[in-house]
């Protein structure tokens, strides 16, 4: 039996979630994101083989949404699954308010 191919589509927002991680690391820590965003490369490409790896929200908005939370180090990530499609849609540092940024 042939496995499911899923695409990965990140989103304009998450890319810029990126951007202000690596800025922050960069900037604000003085240190570099790279083991970081090694991590989260990680969890993208296990997603990208099998998406229901991880479960949905626990909240119920969020949940009836569709979306998915990996916890990475501080950080959160949260994607959605469109037929063969992987959206990640943020990636949010985890003790902002992610339920008021997501609705």
């Amino acid at each position: 039996m042939k496995a499911t191919k899923y695409s990965v589509l990140i989103y304009p927002t998450a890319e810029k979630d990126l951007e202000e991680i690596r800025d922050y690391f960069v900037n604000k820590l003085k240190t570099s994101p790279n083991s970081l965003f090694s991590k989260f490369l990680e969890k993208i490409e296990l997603i990208e083989a099998n998406p229901l790896l991880f479960p949905l929200c626990l909240d119920q908005s969020l949940n009836q949404l569709g979306y998915r939370l990996i916890p990475i180090d501080n950080f959160l990530m949260f994607y959605r699954i469109d037929k063969n499609i992987v959206q990640i849609h943020r990636f949010l540092y985890g003790k902002r308010n992610y339920l008021e940024i997501l609705k």
